[in-house]
């Protein structure tokens, strides 16, 4: 079976929740090394289900959460192209990427996106009789930035319209964007089917950055210290137990502060990567 990679974010209609515990939260989930993207992040004036404000704030938040961790973003924006360009050009384009999720509009409207470098993903839209400016736009993109999407459970393409979508219908939009693109069927095609997955792993089939890797460490060796502690003693966490050391009487205690360093200097379990 295919590697599952995962996006995790918080969706602009939902950015009225986003606060500090929110962000924790949010944090634990990318430090999963699974966890390829920050998102769908953005924002979405069509249905305003949080305050403009709100998203506004979030997706900030979540742009420099991305850049922290080293992970590129996957945006979902509607009816605020300008405006998310503009935040975007403030906040700075994360260097790992940046992927317009389902782009269905036109040229002008892609043209600054793609010439600041974003890979954009085209989904069934691209295949509706009357999306002749989708497909247009289509046509524009660099063909290592192209990637292909379903946007399941929505946007079914033709000839499917209609039916709940799914993975497997992202086949109808591949064939209607190689026949965008000029490429036949044969090894034209093959090749252009082969760049469009090559695309898509080099941007989101990724390794785990040193964020996630150092995160990974931190949450699985809390969770697994606060699952065995003792019975009856109050659970101190490691990184409490950690500064409580390092305030303490220095390296000797540093190590008898916390089970299994007993015996090892602070260079010792930095050398090891436990601290």
């Amino acid at each position: 079976m295919p590697r599952i990679r995962i996006a995790t974010g918080c969706h602009p209609h939902n950015a009225k929740h986003y606060d500090d515990a929110l962000e924790a939260a949010l944090r634990e989930r990318l430090a999963d090394p699974r966890v390829c993207a920050v998102g769908e992040i953005g924002l979405d004036y069509h249905y305003d289900f949080s305050p403009r404000d709100d998203q506004r704030q979030a997706f900030r938040r979540q742009v420099r959460l991305a850049k922290e961790c080293g992970l590129p973003v996957v945006l979902h924006v509607r009816e605020a192209h300008d405006e998310a360009f503009s935040l975007m050009q403030e906040e700075g384009f994360p260097e790992a990427g940046t992927l317009l999720h389902c782009f269905n509009l036109d040229w002008a409207t892609l043209e600054p996106w793609v010439e600041a470098g974003c890979h954009v993903a085209f989904g069934g839209p691209l295949t509706f009789k009357k999306a002749d400016e989708v497909r247009e736009a289509a046509s524009k993109v660099p063909l290592d930035r192209l990637l292909t999407e379903t946007d399941a459970p929505y946007m079914t393409p033709e000839p499917m319209r209609g039916m709940v979508c799914g993975p497997d219908h992202v086949l109808f939009t591949a064939e209607r964007l190689a026949e965008v693109r000029g490429c036949a069927p044969g090894p034209k095609r093959a090749a252009f089917l082969r760049q469009l997955l090559a695309n898509a792993r080099e941007l989101l089939d990724r390794d785990p950055t040193p964020w996630q890797q150092e995160a990974a460490r931190e949450f699985y060796a809390e969770a697994f210290d606060e699952l065995f502690a003792k019975p009856g003693v109050p659970y101190r966490s490691r990184s409490a137990r950690h500064e409580e050391a390092r305030a303490g009487a220095g390296e000797a205690g540093y190590a008898r502060a916390v089970p299994g360093r007993e015996g090892m200097s602070r260079d010792d379990v930095k050398e090891r990567g436990q601290g």
